[in-house]
């Protein structure tokens, strides 16, 4: 699902503050959404990539952030955080907003508006004798809904996980691509279905990253069977959630996960199409049978 996103030309995004008696500029912020200072968005749910990044300016010494917030995201940048001259420390994060009126809620504009909403969302450090805030701009316009997906038929993780007669048929088409891993074989794909989102099949636990991915792929490879199988329009959420499943932003992850198993539940009560036959439902079997194809990555979320 591609974000709309346009260059808005503001003033600069980045103000310093420095209380008296600081030495001037000892740190210094930036804040960007997208890249940029500013952005409009009139597509939703739409995806925005934030970034923060404090840097040492002073001209010949460290210097200690001793905080740093974020009015969207808590981060992480391990303090107190030492900077030598010139030295810079960055986060990011990722947020999605699912339509106009979340958007409006954020900014703190009551939700029935209709003209366009501004959400700036301040990131501020501080250091012994002085303080500093950043802003990015985010500009919602009312814009128009996509039509919805799932407007055909549509089938759930329960489903698929106990009819191995329509999985089956699903392989049929091709491996499916998982970003992180690859699916080609019955009891590898009821391995998903039927794994534990707590542990992996020796035990080991799962977290993390790990876990994250694991929620999102068992969704996605139902998703994939949805539109291979029915034909159903997924407004290209299946191709956003592989993409993401290659990469470690478990933000991105987890949001994704709840977005795409409301699309497996769009059409469950919509009948099947002509000519399918989903098998009879054998889960006592498909369970016995089931093979988690996951191991341990040995990575971190982003």
């Amino acid at each position: 699902m591609q974000t709309k996103v346009f260059l808005c030309v503001t003033a600069s995004a980045v103000v310093t503050l420095v209380t008296a008696g600081a030495r001037a500029h000892e740190l210094q912020c930036e804040k960007t959404v997208e890249g940029q200072a500013a952005v409009v968005v009139d597509q939703y749910p739409t995806t925005l990539h934030y970034k923060v990044t404090v840097t040492n300016v002073h001209p010949t010494d460290e210097s200690v952030v001793l905080s740093a917030n974020d009015t969207l995201q808590s981060l992480d940048f391990n303090l107190p955080l030492t900077l030598a001259v010139g030295q810079s420390a960055s986060d990011s994060y990722t947020i999605v907003i699912s339509s106009f009126e979340e958007c409006a809620r954020l900014a703190g504009t009551s939700g029935d508006t209709n003209g366009p909403v501004v959400l700036e969302n301040v990131f501020s450090i501080g250091w012994d004798l002085g303080s500093a805030q950043c802003m990015a701009e985010v500009t919602c316009l009312p814009g128009e809904m996509p039509p919805p997906t799932g407007s055909g038929a549509t089938r759930t993780m329960g489903f698929f996980k106990t009819h191995e007669t329509a999985l089956q048929s699903c392989l049929d088409q091709g491996a499916i691509d998982l970003g992180f891993i690859s699916v080609s074989t019955l009891p590898d794909a009821l391995g998903l279905l039927w794994g534990s989102p707590r542990e992996f099949a020796d035990g080991t636990t799962r977290t993390g990253l790990d876990k994250f991915r694991f929620l999102l792929a068992r969704q996605t490879l139902v998703a994939i069977c949805n539109v291979r199988l029915f034909g159903t329009d997924d407004g290209g959420l299946t191709a956003e959630a592989v993409a993401a499943l290659s990469g470690n932003d478990c933000t991105l992850l987890s949001s994704l996960e709840s977005q795409v198993d409301a699309f497996n539940n769009s059409g469950d009560s919509v009948g099947f199409p002509s000519g399918f036959t989903p098998g009879p439902a054998t889960p006592t079997h498909a369970e016995s049978i089931a093979t988690d194809p996951t191991s341990p990555s040995g990575l971190s979320c982003q």
